[in-house]
């Protein structure tokens, strides 16, 4: 799946969430898992995601707007996700 507007692309992997704001990349660990209900979702593994791919510091606001981004893209798209 790829969702691109003016600054948001976002592409999903077997492995690996690729997302990117403002011409950033930010590459993440994806993994299948289930929720609490058991129910299938994508769990995105942020643990590590203080640099853009390009070595840039990633700020705080702009991971969270990122993760807002990606959200808001899975649910219209029909993919339940969790952060881990």
């Amino acid at each position: 799946m790829a969702k691109k507007d003016a600054s948001f692309t976002l592409e999903i992997g077997d492995d690996k969430m690729r997302a990117g704001l403002a011409g950033r990349m930010l590459t993440l660990p994806v993994h299948e898992g289930v929720d609490e209900e058991g129910d299938p979702v994508l769990v995105i593994d942020i643990d590590g995601a203080d640099v853009w791919d390009d070595g840039a510091e990633l700020s705080m606001k702009d991971l969270q707007k990122l993760l807002e981004r990606i959200e808001q893209e899975c649910d219209a798209q029909g993919v339940e996700i969790e952060f881990e």
